[in-house]
């Protein structure tokens, strides 16, 4: 066609246009890297809590770790109303806040029993691991809600029964117990218990006889008249 019946196009509409894309543009990519916001952060969390209820079925309990660990990176920032936390400290002392990572009233109790779980179910990981010493100290982080959770006592009282902490799993267990006095399996590991206290006090007494030779059980016998002589005469001498 000849130039004259071409449909004119002004540069400022076609500036205009490519603007208007650049903006669209640029408005997507912020849109994408924009953080996401608290629900979405629980919501992430909760998928990957049931990811590692999946591989701890599976029997995989490093996997179902690996999955527990990364609950924890999504809520671990977040702050709830009547809390501290040491972003929320870092912020007010660099004189900067971050209302975005505060957590709705009514999401509050869900975010606890999120983490709490989350920390039960990786103290049974560690207990099929054999991890005792990570295992007491998980489940002491899910007693940190003002009521005492039966759970954490009874897996806590396993660990601490495993390594021989006899006094520490028998507080446990027995507050288990009172927590859920049905529970079979609390039985079974007090019943363990007792056992474990018996093995005790058999291996301190043979340990105690092998201290004395025969020699010393013969110079025993020789004192041990004189020490009930002295023995009388100061009982007469006090009265």
């Amino acid at each position: 066609k000849p130039f004259w019946l071409k449909p004119f196009v002004s540069d400022s509409v076609c500036i205009g246009d490519s603007f208007r894309l650049a903006m669209a543009s640029s408005s997507a990519a912020t849109a994408e890297a924009s953080p996401p916001t608290v629900l979405e952060q629980v919501e992430q969390a909760e998928q990957y809590k049931h990811k590692g209820n999946g591989h701890f079925k599976e029997a995989d309990y490093r996997k179902a770790l690996g999955s527990y660990h990364r609950v924890f990176c999504f809520v671990n920032g977040l702050q709830v109303p009547g809390e501290g936390s040491e972003a929320a400290s870092y912020g007010q002392m660099m004189g900067k806040s971050s209302p975005g990572l505060q957590v709705p009233a009514e999401k509050v109790e869900d975010l606890r029993l999120l983490k709490q779980s989350t920390y039960l179910n990786m103290a049974a990981c560690y207990l099929k691991l054999d991890e005792y010493d990570k295992c007491i100290t998980t489940c002491t982080k899910a007693m940190s809600g003002s009521e005492p959770n039966s759970k954490a006592h009874f897996r806590r009282g396993q660990a601490h029964l495993a390594m021989r902490n006899l006094d520490e799993a028998k507080a446990d267990l027995e507050l288990a117990k009172q927590l859920v006095p049905e529970d079979a399996a609390c039985d079974k590991e007090l019943r363990k218990l007792k056992q474990a206290f018996k093995d005790h006090a058999a291996k301190e007494k043979q340990t105690f006889a092998k201290m004395f030779s025969s020699k010393d059980k013969d110079l025993l016998e020789e004192e041990l008249p004189t020490c009930i002589a002295v023995e009388g005469s100061l009982a007469a001498t006090a009265e």
